[in-house]
């Protein structure tokens, strides 16, 4: 699976990407690309139309029950015993639509107001017809949308009316066609409600330089770019910081700057790299720049979102999650390593599962070697009801339980890394927290906030290879009476960029903003500017 930035968000599916083999009548049977060129007739088939059920709802298709899926969570113990069936039956239910206010200060305030005092006070007190839903012979209550208990200032909202309600039901209308136009002039963003908890515990300032690695759709980069511009006093002044947003497939980007263009904020770059292997900002001088924030958003499973993708349950098993977790591990430790010391990483996951969520923690912590901490977000968000992370799991395959990885027995797509063993037991893993649907009506989601306390170590940086012409670089450093004399291969082309800018700068190193200044001497084309000045020439691959 490529290192989503996301070229799959996630095996479940995205948002309502998870079920569209059922959404048209039966499914689409073309699969090749050579299956596309037979032609078809352009005839609408009524047969083969979706029905809504008699509570307003799709049948998807899908029978929501998987034993393997309940045994190994069983084992896991990630759920209170006593809460088990709860939390199975809500999973078996659709995901409520949620959404936030845009913004902050005054002028969400007043959409709020505006919103809740007129056009969901219309519901409160109003009844589904039977006709249209209601059960039990009779008209069955319908309620207003509720306020996100945690969210602060009340700016996020949710309800679980059906699309069949909204659409028939006129006292709903507006409300469903309020959510459409106001999510297309950017005063609301449709997000699921346990996607907008990790950018709140990045603690964002508006000079920071934040990095989004895998971004895509793109709805927590637009909470980040809100962060950046509303933690500024006056709302009217441009933040100093800027998000990197970063994806790995280009389909997606375009979807992300789709996305994130109803900011309206400068200070947004869109990237399209493996999260992986997520190159350093360098200047032309050499120096790197580290992030202030990072968010890692890794792909994974998506077993939590079971209730948006319900494609999900007759296809889990347990290689989804052991098969994802060296890319989520490779991606977490870029992350670490682009990070500023005493910045914040926040690694996340819509999975339940331990082997995409501990296992990978204790993983980066072990391999950082006391470069980050695990911190405790327990007094953040109060009111979010969660859980606190396991220390200990059980890893599985297609043969079962394994005890360690040493064993003799036959194991398939496990590694090291998946076992818990005495040094993650003593690792704080209960700082971690998991968010399970049946606690507020939610879908899943993992969350890991880790600061840097220490530079990374150096074995983990894999050796960098010279590319284009090849010279010597020499550094005379006076010590006392004596002179040292150092001899550097570097690139040719680098290396007179260097010399070119110490030269602009009176032979002093440039300061850091001006290192980082894109002129002429770089990105005009490498091969096709042998001196290594300016031009417009070239698409260099040098930036």
């Amino acid at each position: 699976m490529p290192g989503r930035g996301r070229g799959q968000k996630r095996k479940g599916g995205d948002g309502d990407g998870g079920g569209r083999g059922g959404g048209r009548g039966g499914g689409d049977d073309r699969l090749l690309k050579r299956d596309f060129k037979k032609s078809r007739d352009d005839v609408w088939d009524p047969a083969k139309s979706r029905k809504p059920n008699g509570a307003g709802a799709y049948n998807t298709g899908f029978v929501k029950e998987n034993a393997n899926f309940e045994e190994y969570y069983k084992a896991q113990k990630i759920v209170p015993e006593e809460e088990w069936d709860a939390f199975i039956e809500c999973l078996k239910t659709p995901l409520p639509t949620s959404f936030r206010i845009n913004g902050s200060g005054k002028f969400a305030e007043d959409i709020r107001d505006q919103i809740e005092n007129k056009l969901f006070a219309k519901v409160a007190g109003q009844a589904v017809p039977m006709d249209d839903g209601g059960e039990g012979g009779e008209d069955t209550a319908i309620e207003p949308p509720k306020a996100v208990r945690w969210y602060p200032d009340r700016l996020a909202w949710q309800f679980a009316y059906s699309r069949q309600q909204l659409r028939r039901l006129p006292f709903l209308e507006s409300i469903h066609e309020f959510v459409k136009r106001a999510n297309e002039y950017g005063s609301i963003t449709r997000q699921e409600v346990v996607s907008m908890i990790p950018a709140f515990f990045l603690n964002i300032k508006p000079d920071h330089v934040v990095l989004d690695m895998c971004a895509a759709p793109g709805s927590k980069t637009f909470q980040l770019l809100e962060m950046l511009h509303g933690s500024l006093d006056n709302q009217t002044d441009i933040p100093t910081g800027f998000v990197i947003a970063n994806d790995v497939d280009m389909k997606r980007c375009n979807l992300l700057t789709h996305q994130t263009k109803r900011a309206n904020s400068p200070g947004l770059l869109v990237t399209n790299h493996e999260a992986q292997n997520f190159p350093a900002i360098k200047s032309r001088g050499g120096r790197e720049f580290p992030f202030d924030s990072i968010l890692t958003d890794v792909p994974c499973s998506g077993d939590g979102t079971m209730r948006k993708a319900p494609d999900i349950w007759p296809r889990w098993t347990v290689g989804n999650g052991n098969g994802l977790h060296p890319l989520q591990l490779k991606i977490g430790m870029r992350a670490a390593q682009l990070l500023k010391m005493g910045g914040r990483l926040v690694y996340s996951t819509c999975t339940f599962n331990p082997i995409e969520d501990e296992a990978v923690v204790a993983a980066m912590l072990k391999q950082a070697k006391g470069s980050l901490k695990l911190l405790d977000m327990s007094g953040e968000l109060p009111l979010l009801r969660r859980v606190p992370g396991v220390k200990t799991w059980e890893v599985w395959d297609k043969f079962g339980k394994h005890d360690t990885f040493d064993g003799p027995e036959e194991k398939n797509k496990l590694h090291a890394t998946m076992f818990c063993d005495a040094e993650s037991a003593a690792l704080p893993l209960e700082r971690c927290m998991r968010v399970l649907p049946h606690q507020d009506d939610t879908g899943g989601f993992f969350i890991a906030v880790m600061e840097k306390v220490a530079d990374m170590p150096a074995d983990l940086e894999p050796p960098k290879k010279l590319r284009g012409p090849i010279t010597v670089r020499t550094d005379l450093t006076v010590v006392d009476d004596s002179v040292k004399v150092t001899f550097t291969l570097c690139n040719l082309f680098e290396l007179r960029e260097e010399r070119a800018a110490l030269a602009a700068n009176g032979g002093k190193a440039p300061g850091p903003e001006a290192e980082l200044l894109l002129d002429s001497m770089r990105g005009g084309g490498r091969r096709g500017n042998q001196d290594g000045g300016g031009g417009s020439g070239g698409g260099g691959r040098g930036g």
